[in-house]
């Protein structure tokens, strides 16, 4: 009888093969399973700004059940407080209904309140702090009814592949969503949506912090959009539905609220804190602060699934001749022509309370866009010399307004870097 020499060799190899493949797959596993970044901050307050602000954090833009989203408001207003948010605005399709049932208020600590989010024939427009719902339409009339309303106008995913904006030389407009989860996970590799999908059940945690990738086309656009003497604000929306569509009858709710909560905030700075009161007047009121920050930028946003921001600022410092330093932050504008005495410089001032001996981090200032100045682990302080005393500069086409914001970069696994805070700007123009 014929007896195969080299059988047994092929089955223990065949048996080694399948056994390092199961090695390597538990390794994987529990790799998932156990993988989390996570700011460290300081003890200490190393807080080292000028100016004092309510730092109060908001979710922004999401969807219920007054429209497509699968969660209803009074249980995502119960998430959002077990999350210790301070603000929660929802954004269902073209209604405002949950306003006009009652829902609005304070909830212990957190304030809630309806926006909407209205088709437009150049896509989805997001509108803020309006009294009564506005009809989906032509852009201007809507746009003309926010703003009758004193409500504020946000262009929504603006680089969505599903519904992307389709009009980017419209006017009006006080913002848009640079970061948008909904498109943060669509525009991924398809590798690592399939990623994500197999990776959710195991550890969400891990496909979530695929979503803080930084939106190149979005930040570009905001960047060039920047015009004389108006600033565009940018913030972070959720833009959360937890309703995927699997077929005609059924539906999975996924990702769910309270993950998409944790991901990313906008956070508001404040010069006072919001009244926790339930009466007409203060609703209003509070709501009007809300909107007045976000129509002016006097906010920033940030990826908060990795720890929320401890002691961040940000601002700009001018000195007239023989005169104390004045302070400008986010959301503010400088004329430099209507200051009498030559300004020889700015001087801009950055940090956040980051323990770099566990977390290392970058602070970059931008300048119209572009890398003006890098600093690891430490404040920025640094001092921008005017090149023009005589007011404008020849060479910015603007009118002389030129547009500073900062960027925190964190370092994860010793090599990779995570955009975690985005900062509104800075206006300054007569430079």
């Amino acid at each position: 009888m014929y007896f195969n020499l080299h059988l047994p060799f092929f089955i223990l190899g065949s048996r080694l093969i399948i056994l390092a493949i199961i090695i390597l797959l538990l390794l994987i596993y529990v790799k998932v399973k156990l993988f989390k970044i996570k700011i460290h901050f300081s003890e200490l307050n190393t807080y080292k700004g000028h100016k004092n602000f309510y730092d109060l954090n908001g979710i922004i833009h999401f969807h219920s059940t007054y429209s497509d989203g699968s969660g209803k408001i009074e249980n995502l207003i119960k998430i959002a407080k077990r999350l210790k948010a301070d603000f929660l605005i929802s954004s269902d399709h073209n209604t405002l209904k949950p306003k006009y049932d009652g829902i609005e208020g304070y909830y212990e600590n957190l304030f809630y309140f309806a926006g909407e989010e209205i088709n437009t024939e150049f896509g989805h427009f997001l509108a803020l702090g309006i009294k009564d719902e506005i009809k989906r339409g032509n852009y201007k009339d809507v746009l003309a009814d926010i703003k009758k309303q004193n409500g504020v106008g946000i262009i929504c995913h603006p680089y969505n592949w599903w519904t992307p904006w389709k009009n980017f030389s419209v006017k009006g407009y006080a913002g848009i969503e640079i970061i948008n989860l909904d498109s943060q996970w669509r525009g991924m590799n398809p590798l690592y949506i399939l990623l994500v999908l197999l990776t959710y059940k195991i550890n969400s945690f891990y496909s979530l912090h695929f979503l803080a990738h930084k939106p190149k086309k979005t930040l570009k656009f905001w960047d060039g959009v920047q015009k004389h003497n108006k600033m565009i604000t940018g913030i972070a929306s959720i833009d959360a539905h937890s309703n995927v569509k699997l077929s005609k009858n059924i539906r999975m709710h996924f990702p769910k609220y309270e993950e998409l909560f944790s991901v990313a905030r906008t956070h508001l700075l404040l010069d006072r804190k919001f009244s926790g009161r339930n009466n007409d007047s203060d609703i209003r009121a509070d709501k009007n602060l809300i909107v007045k920050a976000i129509k002016k930028g006097s906010c920033y946003f940030s990826f908060d699934l990795f720890g929320k921001p401890e002691g961040f600022y940000f601002e700009a410092g001018i000195a007239e001749e023989n005169k104390k330093e004045e302070y400008f932050t986010s959301g503010d504008i400088i004329n430099l022509k209507k200051i009498k005495n030559k300004i020889r410089c700015i001087n801009f001032y950055s940090g956040i309370n980051i323990n770099y001996k566990k977390t290392n981090y970058e602070i970059i200032l931008y300048k119209n866009g572009k890398k003006l100045h890098t600093v690891k682990n430490k404040t920025l302080e640094y001092k921008y010399i005017i090149d023009d005393f005589n007011g404008g500069n020849k060479h910015n086409k603007q009118g002389g307004a030129n547009f500073y914001r900062v960027e925190i970069d964190i370092v994860i696994h010793g090599y990779k870097k995570i955009t975690y805070l985005y900062s509104n700007n800075v206006e300054i123009f007569g430079e």
